[in-house]
């Protein structure tokens, strides 16, 4: 019973159906949002917390520790990395998937408020929290660039005006401004007037506090009428701190200006940032973790005009660094192979079918599966990113297979004399078992994709879902519109037949020469099938061979590198630079880099982050738009890995600073968070055991390996601090506290905000520190003055004595546990691979004592997930097609025989890939599946016919499956061809981001070709393997009959 029929015999129904579903396709893909990549949604939230003036020792002891030990006990953290730098503390939280980042946000939000009581009470700010995108790239920046606003000002317009309306944009995370700090007062105390004027820094803080008072003083009412009270007791100019009365002396008053230089200027004055070397002010943008990068960028550049006319005249307002126009431009070329791979499995079923209409029947099912494809995509809220518009891509040779099945089939039957709609009927009676055999075993391939939830699984389950309802619907397609317009649209050559044309006449010549030679070759391999029984097995060892030397001579990685575009520089110096010579450094480098000839635009910013909040220290870092790729004027000729090579030979020959340059890579970033090389591993220790002298073995090792560049650690650079060292007995005896000493050190070189200035729109700090405190020697450290508990003004000399000492720049943990990172990039031709290996040796050798281990974090992790996951899901694909063509078949043995194909398809991708040299990564993951849905095609379509013949007809094993090889051996090539044409625009690789697409086409057309080659031949011999074992032991048994019957008869005539 044919269960498809009913929409058989009614074309004009199934016509109706294609249609609706057509329209839907095309509404879903114009609501479909547009991504580099399928949106990884990790839930992770990322804290940070700041006190200005604060040792990075002494950040880690007071603030990173207690925050660990509360954001610990939230359940579900995967992952938590904590960051202490001189006064800034921040923590990454990872949490497991099965946690939403709505949640995970609210009990960080709770573990931080639990930790407030251990936290130190003069934080400027509690600490905040923002859910973070693991790609952890800034999707845009936005630079101020003023010719009259003073940099403060122009921070406070960015701060005010345009924070709160980028941040209010859909999908937008964390607004930073970056490039300066508020508005402030600054107040640099004279500490010689101080103590002329028997005064200290406690004092003058003390005083400005309650001088400097916002609170509501009530309300007076006569009975009738009311009003409220207001005082002049907020101060907001300079020039009133000056004036400012802060003590008595002989009874002539001391005002502020008398021991201080009272000033508008920053917060801190260190920060800054330049655009193509003009100082600007910033905005850097992140995304939510779930958020659509390019809608969201579109949404703020849709903003900006509106922005930008809020903005004083002289304030120039530009968008740079967007990684999404290369995300646009890569999808667009994806699209063009798409239309290209249509056209060319057009070209192929042309040349075979050799007629029109059967040609544009079989092609509906292309735009009618990719239709449905969307409206799956849509309903799932998935993405038009690379990797679902490359499963649409080979999912072309996909959709037309059945359809080329199915008309062959009624074709065939047609030739024999039947009508159109019997024929349709008859064909798709005969092959529909097939079809649904293939489809279903399709389906089983990608399985093993739906469970699971680590990052590779994450980012092939997209392409999985997307290429399996595009096989699911084009094989409906096939069963039902497609046999409806070939009953209803075919017709009878016309008797004579017209004469074929030359091309008609030599297309046919190929295709009868074709057949001739795959029979002959086809008798030979059926004569010899012992031999090629054992062909499988030989390429299954063939297969792992060939993988053996792809890994070791092209190597292997996560993600192929792109060529994005954009450069992402980290700039280190000496560990006590000061911001002056730091900033002289930075543009230095700068100036190398603009003067580069494939260089657009950069952004040069002081400190690790842009300032966010901690000290300038002693990094800088840079972002680079390179010009677009290409040989017209104004564009770079050359690949991004060839920029970098020439920048960092340059930067390599600058004495006294340290730059490492990579690629911004769409997938980059998780791992720690240090923005050294491109790649990291971590030495953690479980034990408490010293850190320091293992990582400066072990970077000592990787540099002294030609393979590294850009080799970096946390404790590359130890910075020289002073350390105070106070005589307890001493203080006692003078009635000083210790909490009095620190308080006034702290006043007096802190750049401590003592007060608050309350505006209409924002508020900002008084800030406190001692005047040209730069130029401050060691020493004056103990000219300061504290009063003591009785009123008298004590030296710190009388207590304390200076000496030099030295500690980390950054202190490092791993889910509470010491670490420390060490960083680097890769020399040009060396791959992630050999990289990691290196590392393991490296660490082999250095000999690391017991509780101390190497952690592989960010594209190294990722690196090793898919190296662990990969097989497995391989075994997990292979193992759960063998169950359902098991079930399907009710058979045992014909999965096996089906499933044989896949070595040769196996040997062949990874020839292609040796033959070119293309690296083992993701990519060839997905193409390996691929493969393995593909190339069993052939052997179903073969078995499937056999078996039919066998049982319909009563024909012996050797003549079913010599008659299903020649039968299908067309609709087979065909097959095979039309997914080789659609996966060949991929392999020649053109356009942005062929990069990542590129690995997958050669895979794929390297694996069709020898697994056509060979399969056609081997899976006839595997067939018949039950049969010829029958006729082996039916033989034996017969022997052993004629053995006991010429016994009997012996014994009989010895008897007689």
């Amino acid at each position: 019973m044919n269960i498809f029929a009913p929409l058989i015999r009614r074309p004009v129904g199934t016509s109706l159906l294609a249609l609706g579903l057509m329209l839907a396709g095309l509404w879903a893909y114009l609501l479909l949002g547009v991504a580099a990549l399928p949106s990884l949604d990790f839930p992770g939230v990322y804290v940070v917390a700041s006190q200005p003036g604060a040792s990075a020792q002494t950040m880690a002891n007071t603030v990173l520790a207690p925050l660990e030990r509360h954001l610990g006990r939230i359940p579900g953290v995967d992952e938590m990395y904590g960051n202490a730098s001189e006064g800034q503390a921040s923590v990454m939280v990872r949490f497991t998937f099965d946690r939403t980042a709505d949640s995970a946000a609210r009990d960080v939000q709770a573990a931080i408020n639990a930790a407030a009581v251990d936290l130190p009470s003069g934080m400027p700010s509690p600490p905040q929290y923002f859910k973070f995108d693991t790609a952890q790239i800034p999707i845009l920046f936005l630079t101020l660039t003023s010719t009259g606003l003073p940099q403060d000002q122009l921070f406070d317009l960015a701060d005010t005006m345009l924070k709160p309306a980028v941040a209010q944009i859909d999908g937008v995370a964390q607004v930073q401004v970056f490039g300066g700090t508020p508005h402030a007062v600054r107040i640099d105390l004279d500490n010689r007037a101080l103590a002329a004027k028997d005064l200290t820094a406690n004092d003058v803080a003390n005083a400005l506090r309650a001088a400097n008072v916002n609170s509501p003083q009530g309300i007076i009412s006569d009975g009738r009428t009311q009003m409220t009270v207001s005082a002049n007791d907020g101060l907001r100019e300079p020039a009133q701190f000056a004036d400012l009365l802060i003590a008595e002396r002989n009874g002539a008053p001391v005002r502020l200006s008398d021991v201080a230089h009272v000033y508008s200027g920053q917060q801190d004055q260190y920060q800054a940032a330049w655009f193509n070397g003009a100082r600007t002010v910033g905005l850097q943008i992140t995304k939510r973790p779930e958020a659509n990068a390019v809608a969201t960028v579109a949404a703020i550049r849709a903003r900006l005009p509106q922005l930008a006319a809020s903005l004083p005249s002289d304030v120039n307002m530009q968008p740079v660094f967007d990684l999404t126009q290369t995300t646009q431009s890569a999808l667009h070329e994806v699209k063009v192979a798409l239309l290209i791979s249509i056209a060319m499995v057009a070209l192929v079923m042309l040349v075979f079918l050799r007629r029109l209409r059967p040609t544009l029947i079989a092609m509906l099912s292309v735009p009618l599966s990719l239709a449905g494809a969307f409206v799956v995509m849509w309903m799932l809220g998935y993405t038009l990113n690379t990797l679902s518009l490359v499963a649409l891509v080979l999912c072309i040779g996909f959709v037309v297979d059945d359809a080329i099945v199915v008309i062959e089939n009624i074709v065939r039957h047609m030739e024999q004399g039947m009508a159109p709609l019997p024929a349709a009927l008859t064909g798709v009676s005969e092959i529909g078992f097939t079809v649904v055999s293939i489809t279903l075993s399709l389906v089983a391939v990608f399985a093993p994709l739906l469970f699971g939830n680590n990052m590779l699984i994450m980012l092939l389950r997209e392409f999985s879902v997307t290429l399996t309802a595009a096989v699911v619907i084009s094989a409906i397609v096939s069963l039902t519109l497609t046999p409806a317009l070939c009953g209803h649209l075919l017709k009878h050559e016309p008797v004579p037949a017209p004469p074929p044309g030359r091309i008609e006449r030599a297309v046919e010549r190929f295709d009868r020469g074709l057949l001739r030679m795959y029979e002959s070759a086809l008798d030979w391999a059926m004569r010899h099938r012992r031999l090629m029984r054992w062909q499988p097995l030989l390429l299954l060892f063939l297969t792992f061979a060939l993988g053996a030397a792809v890994v070791k001579t092209a190597g292997g990685t996560f993600m192929p590198d792109e060529d994005t575009g954009q450069l992402q520089v980290d700039i280190s110096a000496d560990a006590n630079i000061s911001p002056a010579e730091l900033t002289a450094r930075a543009l230095a480098v700068a100036k190398i880099m603009q003067a580069d000839p494939a260089v657009l635009d950069q952004l040069t910013m002081l400190g690790r982050d842009g300032g966010g909040g901690g000290a300038v220290g002693n990094n800088a870092q840079m972002f680079v738009d390179l010009k677009p790729r290409g040989s017209g004027p104004g564009e770079r000729r050359e690949g991004i890995k060839q920029v970098v090579e020439r920048l960092s030979k340059q930067y390599d020959k600058l004495a006294n600073v340290k730059v490492s340059v990579s690629a911004a890579q769409f997938l980059g970033g998780g791992g720690s968070g240090d923005k050294g090389g491109q790649y990291e591993f971590q030495l953690v220790s479980s034990n408490g055991g010293d850190l320091q002298p293992w990582v400066l073995k072990m970077v000592r090792q990787l540099r002294g390996m030609k393979e590294f560049r850009d080799v970096s650690s946390n404790f590359d650079q130890v910075g020289k601090q002073q350390l105070l060292k106070i005589d307890r007995e001493a203080a006692a005896r003078l009635h000083v506290g210790i909490g009095t000493i620190d308080s006034a050190l702290y006043n007096a070189f802190g750049q401590r905000q003592v007060s608050q200035i309350y505006s209409d729109i924002n508020q900002y700090a008084v800030v406190l520190s001692t005047g040209a405190a730069e130029r401050v020697s060691p020493e004056s450290l103990l000219d300061v003055r504290v009063r003591n508990e009785q009123g008298r003004m004590i030296p710190l000399s009388a207590l304390a004595k200076i000496e030099p000492d030295i500690s980390p720049l950054r202190v490092r943990h791993h889910n509470q546990l010491e670490a420390a990172t060490i960083s680097y990039n890769l020399a040009k031709d060396v791959t992630q691979d050999v990289g990691v290996k290196l590392v393991e040796q490296a660490a082999y050798a250095a000999r690391l004592p017991a509780g101390m281990r190497v952690d592989f974090t960010g594209a190294n992790q990722r690196l090793k997930q898919a190296q662990s996951n990969g097989m497995v899901l391989l075994l997990g694909s292979i193992l759960a097609m063998y169950i359902v063509l098991g079930i399907l078949y009710e058979s045992l043995g014909h999965p096996l025989t089906i499933l044989s194909t896949l070595p040769a398809a196996g040997a062949g991708a990874f020839l292609a890939m040796l033959v070119t040299q293309t690296q083992i990564s993701l990519m060839a993951i997905i193409a390996v599946l691929m493969l393995i849905g593909i190339v069993k095609k052939n052997a179903i379509l073969m078995v499937d016919f056999a078996l039919v013949a066998e049982r319909e007809r009563g024909l012996p094993a050797p003549e079913a499956i010599r008659e299903a090889a020649l039968v299908r051996f067309r609709p087979i090539t065909m097959t095979t061809l039309v997914a080789m044409g659609a996966a060949l625009p991929l392999a020649i690789g053109f356009g942005i981001g062929s990069e990542m697409r590129q690995p997958l086409g050669i895979a794929i057309v390297g694996g069709l070709l020898v697994s056509q080659l060979l399969t056609l031949l081997s899976t006839p011999a595997i067939y018949l393997w039950n049969y010829d074992r029958k006729i082996r032991k039916t033989a034996r048994r017969e022997r052993r009959a004629e053995k006991k019957r010429l016994k009997a008869l012996g014994g009989a005539q010895a008897a007689s």
